[in-house]
């Protein structure tokens, strides 16, 4: 009787142990594609430059639960002109590669939900017409916003991120996500 409860019971504990890892399993890829408006607080040593970038970017993400994901996102800006006060002509541009987590928190029954980004990038910044053309530094990011689940496999959402970067060239960025996603 000893023997066969025992028995019973760990057979029990194996299928729901395994019934757990498949929850845990559950992990689903994605791809996505977002414009970026970034207005840019610039740094001393590029206060003349101009201050608002448009960028493309392209994430490859994972959903590990439901409700959380851990994505890495390319983004490249378009170049900038502009003058600075002595009439010299400077270009601007960044890239950045960030590794965010997100967390989502669904809204009522609706396949809307509430979306909590935080993550680091390292940021590329070009500046021709300046003493010293390129910076490269790590920038802190958080973020918040919406995003809509069509189906199970496409979604679009929409974040507003603040990213410190701190370097004399570049301090931080304000922007603007919109973007679709398909999820494998």
């Amino acid at each position: 009787m000893k023997k066969s409860l025992l028995l019973t019971s760990a057979i029990v504990c194996m299928a729901s142990v395994n019934a757990n890892a498949m929850d845990m399993m559950s992990m689903r890829p994605y791809i996505g594609a977002e414009y970026v408006y970034s207005y840019a607080k610039q740094g001393s040593y590029a206060q003349d430059a101009k201050d608002h970038y448009n960028s493309g970017k392209f994430d490859l993400g994972i959903e590990w639960m439901k409700n959380i994901d851990t994505e890495f996102s390319y983004q490249m800006s378009g170049e900038l002109k502009s003058n600075d006060t002595l009439g010299n002509k400077i270009k601007s541009s960044f890239e950045a590669y960030a590794l965010d987590l997100y967390g989502k928190y669904p809204i009522m029954c609706s396949p809307l939900s509430a979306v909590g980004t935080l993550g680091g990038a390292i940021y590329h910044t070009e500046y021709k017409g300046l003493p010293s053309k390129r910076s490269t530094r790590m920038g802190y990011r958080a973020g918040a916003g919406m995003q809509y689940d069509f189906n199970d496999h496409f979604a679009a959402r929409v974040i507003g991120r603040y990213s410190y970067i701190g370097s004399n060239y570049l301090n931080n960025l304000m922007e603007v996500n919109a973007g679709l996603l398909y999820r494998f």
